[in-house]
C-alpha cells in the first residue's frame, strides 16, 4: 500500500514524462526514432521561462509559443530526416546535442523563476497534471485510431514502400509525426516548469530514454508499426512501480538506472523475437 502510495505521490512527475512518452509513441510506431526530446524539452523550459518572467507576457502566450516551438523544432528533425535519407538516429542525436546548446544560450545569465500563480497551478498538486496527462492520452488515441494520418503512422511504420504504393505521402506524414513527438515534448516541459516555479537548460536530461523506455516496456515495437498509447501508460506505471520499488530497497540510482537499462534490453529482444520475419 505504501508502494502504491508513493507512485501516485509523485504524479505530476509521472504525469510529465507520460506526456513526453505519449509523443514518442507516435513517432515510433511511425518507424521514426528521436533522441532529441529531452533537449527540445529544455529549449521549450527556457523559452516560457523568458517569456514569463522576463518579457511578463500573458500566461496563455507564453504557452503558445511554447507549444509552436516544441512542434516546430520537432517538424524540423522530420524535414531534415526525410529529405537527407539521414538515418533517424543520427539527425535527432545531433538535434539532442544542437538544442541542448541552444538552451543554454538562451538561459546564459537569466533568472527564470517566480512565475504569475495562474501559470504555476498547471503544474501544482496531482489533480490538474494527471487530467492533462489523461487528455493527452486520450487525444493521442483517438489520433492513431480514428484519423487517417494516425492510421497511416501504423501502415508507414509497418512496411514504408507499400504504404507509399497505397497513395500514402509518407514524407509528409514522417514530418508530422515528428512534428507531435516535439508538440508533446513541450506540453511536458510546460508542466514541469510550473511545478518546479524556475527553468533551467539542465531540466530534461535523459528523459528521452525514460520515454522511450516506457514505450518499449509497454509493448510497443521499436521497428514500427506496432503499439498504442494505452500501452505506454503501462509500461510507464511499471518503470515507476520498479524504481520505487528499488528505492524501497535502499538502491541507489546508478542501480536503479541500470536495472531500467538491463529491463529496455529484455523488452527489445522480446520484440524481436517475436517480430515476423519479412
Amino acid at each position: 500500500m505504501d508502494t502504491l502510495l508513493s507512485i501516485f505521490g509523485q504524479a505530476s512527475i509521472l504525469a510529465i514524462l507520460a506526456i513526453l512518452a505519449c509523443g514518442t509513441t507516435v513517432v515510433l510506431i511511425s518507424g521514426g526514432l528521436d533522441l532529441s526530446v529531452g533537449s527540445i524539452f529544455a529549449v521549450v523550459g527556457v523559452i516560457v521561462g523568458i517569456a514569463l518572467a522576463e518579457y511578463q507576457l500573458l500566461v496563455f502566450v507564453a504557452v503558445v509559443i511554447g507549444l509552436a516551438a516544441g512542434a516546430f523544432m520537432g517538424a524540423l528533425n522530420g524535414t531534415i530526416q526525410v529529405f537527407t535519407k539521414v538515418p533517424a538516429f543520427i539527425v535527432t542525436l545531433g538535434g539532442l546535442t544542437a538544442y541542448k546548446g541552444i538552451a543554454e544560450i538562451l538561459a546564459s545569465g537569466r533568472d527564470l523563476s517566480r512565475f504569475p500563480e495562474s501559470f504555476q497551478m498547471l503544474g501544482s498538486g496531482y489533480l490538474v497534471p494527471m487530467t492533462i496527462m489523461f487528455a493527452v492520452a486520450l487525444v493521442t488515441g483517438l489520433f492513431l485510431t480514428k484519423t487517417q494520418l494516425g492510421n497511416h503512422a501504423f501502415a508507414v511504420g509497418g512496411n514504408e514502400e507499400v504504404a507509399r504504393l497505397s497513395g500514402v505521402n509518407v514524407r509528409k506524414s514522417r514530418i508530422y509525426y515528428y512534428m507531435i513527438g516535439g508538440l508533446l515534448a513541450a506540453t511536458a516541459a510546460i508542466l514541469e516548469v510550473s511545478k518546479l516555479n524556475f527553468a533551467m537548460p539542465a531540466r530534461g536530461q535523459s528523459y528521452e530514454l525514460f520515454a522511450i523506455a516506457a514505450v518499449v516496456i509497454g509493448g510497443t515495437s521499436l521497428f514500427g508499426g506496432r503499439g498504442g498509447v494505452g500501452k505506454t501508460l503501462i509500461g510507464m506505471l511499471i518503470m515507476q512501480t520498479i524504481i520505487v520499488g528499488l528505492s524501497y530497497l535502499g538502491v541507489g540510482t546508478s542501480v536503479q538506472r541500470i536495472a531500467i537499462g538491463i529491463i529496455i534490453i529484455l523488452a527489445v529482444y522480446w520484440d524481436v523475437w517475436r517480430r515476423p520475419t519479412r
